[in-house]
């Protein structure tokens, strides 16, 4: 790894899981990003100082409370100090393979949680070999775990199948609310539109693949901030999918499914026409320049899932909406 990139990760152990405006600390993810789009260290160092400085120092130390299990702190905010005690010494014992076999299904369960941003961060802290990174990420993860109700109830009907869009287009967008993001997410998951719909969909080996693209789609076409996030989540799926086992996947599966459907409730998306795509060297010019974590992990996603999947148009287009969102 770049030795400034490893240097200014390292750092990142001084800070809180959120910044001074409570959104969520993703500097790692960020800057790992910037990175791999080509940055210079100048321009690294730079973004550093720039989240630094609206980032609060992280709380004093807390001990997990011996004995209890690793799940009783779930969704409580102020569990991410004790979590950092816990998965700090779980990590220091264990391979980070294990770890994340005994926790990710668990923890998918309750991805929804501010905005993914719990799975984004683990993800980019996998991505960076960090270990102290991929600690905090998931103690925040774990710390914002946001169950939803469950839709087990709901059987699909004959149209059922692994197409998630027909599923998407049966849900209700939630009305603007002044509650919290997870009230309005646990709302959109109540109504009685949410268990069918997302009943319709068999989830298979390409419904990554299938959502990424659709989360492209729908970013392209309203620059809508949630839409952006759903696709930086598809890609962060992707990368922690293969520690989950064989047999947990299904459920894990099911569990995001959920979660991006609720999202899309509650991301404010609307039709419009997508932007002419710019190149990839212009995108990739322009991105470098860029010191805002959201557009530059979402350039870094689309990047990444076309490596992955395949070229599409959307993908270029996603990224040209983040650069050029006039």
């Amino acid at each position: 790894m770049n030795p400034v990139l490893r240097s200014l990760l390292d750092a990142g152990a001084a800070f809180a899981p959120v910044d001074r405006d409570a959104q969520p600390n993703q500097r790692c993810a960020g800057l790992l990003a910037l990175e791999r789009l080509g940055a210079d260290d100048a321009a690294l160092n730079d973004l550093a100082a720039r989240l630094d400085a609206r980032l609060q120092p992280a709380p004093d130390v807390m001990a997990w409370p011996a004995g209890d299990a690793w799940t009783d702190g779930l969704g409580k905010a102020k569990a991410w100090a004790p979590y950092r005690d816990l998965l700090g010494q779980w990590l220091f014992y264990e391979d980070a393979g294990d770890v994340l076999g005994q926790t990710l299904p668990r923890l998918l369960q309750g991805c929804a949680g501010a905005g993914f941003a719990g799975l984004i961060r683990t993800a980019y802290a996998l991505q960076a070999h960090h270990r102290q990174e991929l600690v905090d990420a998931l103690a925040y993860w774990a710390a914002t775990h946001l169950d939803l109700d469950p839709t087990d109830g709901a059987r699909p009907g004959a149209r059922a199948g692994s197409d998630p869009e027909p599923a998407l287009r049966r849900l209700h967008a939630a009305p603007v609310s002044r509650r919290s993001f997870a009230s309005a997410v646990q709302g959109a998951a109540r109504d009685s539109t949410f268990g069918p719909a997302v009943a319709m969909l068999v989830p298979d080996a390409q419904l990554v693949q299938r959502l990424s693209l659709l989360a492209a789609q729908a970013y392209a076409a309203s620059g809508a901030p949630l839409a952006g996030q759903l696709l930086i989540s598809t890609h962060a799926l992707g990368v922690v999918l293969p520690f989950v086992d064989a047999d947990a996947a299904p459920a894990a599966l099911n569990a995001y499914w959920r979660a991006f459907a609720a999202m899309v409730c509650v991301a404010g998306l609307r039709d419009g026409p997508p932007p002419e795509a710019r190149s990839w060297r212009a995108i990739l010019a322009r991105v470098r320049d860029c010191r805002e974590t959201h557009t530059i992990c979402l350039v870094d996603a689309c990047r990444a899932l076309e490596k992955t999947y395949g070229p599409d148009p959307r993908w270029q287009q996603a990224a040209t909406r983040a650069l050029w969102p006039w």
